[in-house]
């Protein structure tokens, strides 16, 4: 018997991680006398208690004709403590010849946790990296898992392109395979014609730009964020007021340390104390007073106080954000 867990907040990469998984397991074997597939998304909570016992009740059922059974039970999170106890009672004493395959979206309880560690479970967790220099080798490894070699000039685009909406890769990768195939090495040319819309960006891949007084890039991930449907005009109005809120806190001679700015600004990270207190030293008390007064104004005029669409509001806003960020032009070339 082996249990595989396959965890992650996109649906997308989850599911397309599990189709990859359930195939291998599969195999060549007859799909419809070796697998059956249980889903608690969806169903009331009375319902539930009955899926997990009949995915149990399926798992503890030999198959007729193959050797091996395939059984998944999928978005295992949605259920109770209480709704799993047939299958955490199940796990010590599982049937040999099957293969349970759970999977889920939300976080599971330390219990359920500690059970499935306990009964040897595999746990792919298909969440991608959030450091930026971590996200190529993720891409990478993920296209040379699929069988598909790219020039890395290619990968490069591909990690920019896609943005925060990294959940489109698996249907990247297939449309890629199924056109190509895998014996060619693609180039860019290759790969971008499938890249469809670009996709959204961090948070701070704009308010980055911003404070480095880069207009033509921080004008460029706004429209990214907004044009993808990831981040409403609030919501932007919303992130910004964040960021020179906390900027406005340590504006002030008596921050003397990482310590004291880490306990203004609410954060635990040094590197993110010691990025603000030098933006905040940078742009000097003037720069952020008036940096909080465009973004009133703008508040105002997102709100109908000026007759200007709003992706043309903040694009005023943050061409003149960016000229406040205390870096010349000079020094930005």
């Amino acid at each position: 018997m082996a249990v595989f867990l396959v965890l992650g907040s996109d649906p997308r990469l989850v599911s397309a991680r599990l189709t990859d998984l359930v195939d291998e397991l599969v195999g060549e074997r007859d799909r419809t006398t070796t697998y059956e597939s249980f889903d608690l998304e969806g169903v009331s909570a009375d319902e539930r208690t009955a899926v997990v016992a009949n995915a149990v009740s399926a798992a503890q059922t030999q198959s007729l004709f193959q050797d091996v059974k395939v059984v998944v039970l999928r978005e295992l999170g949605e259920a109770t403590i209480d709704q799993m106890s047939p299958l955490l009672s199940y796990l010590p004493a599982a049937e040999a010849s099957t293969q349970l395959v759970l999977t889920s979206t939300s976080k599971l309880a330390k219990s359920v946790t500690d059970a499935l560690k306990n009964a040897g479970a595999t746990v792919f967790d298909t969440n991608p990296p959030s450091r930026k220099n971590e996200v190529y080798d993720w891409f990478d490894e993920t296209l040379k898992e699929a069988g598909l070699t790219i020039e890395a000039s290619a990968v490069a685009k591909m990690v920019d392109w896609l943005g925060e909406d990294r959940a489109r890769l698996p249907s990247l990768i297939e449309v890629l395979a199924s056109t190509y195939g895998t014996s060619k090495k693609l180039s860019m040319a290759d790969v971008e014609p499938f890249l469809g819309e670009k996709g959204s960006v961090l948070p701070w891949d704009l308010t980055d730009a911003i404070d480095k007084g880069d207009a033509a890039v921080a004008l460029a991930m706004l429209r990214r964020m907004v044009r993808s449907g990831e981040y409403h005009p609030l919501q932007v109005m919303s992130l910004l007021h964040n960021h020179y809120s906390k900027l406005l806190r340590l504006d002030g001679p008596t921050i003397g340390s990482v310590a004291d700015a880490k306990t203004l600004i609410g954060s635990k990270s040094d590197f993110q104390a010691r990025k603000y207190m030098d933006v905040s030293r940078r742009m000097g008390s003037r720069n952020v007073s008036a940096a909080v007064q465009l973004l009133a104004r703008a508040d105002v005029d997102l709100r109908g106080g000026r007759d200007l669409e709003e992706e043309l509001t903040l694009e005023i806003l943050i061409a003149r954000l960016c000229r406040l960020s205390g870096i010349t032009s000079s020094r930005r070339r």
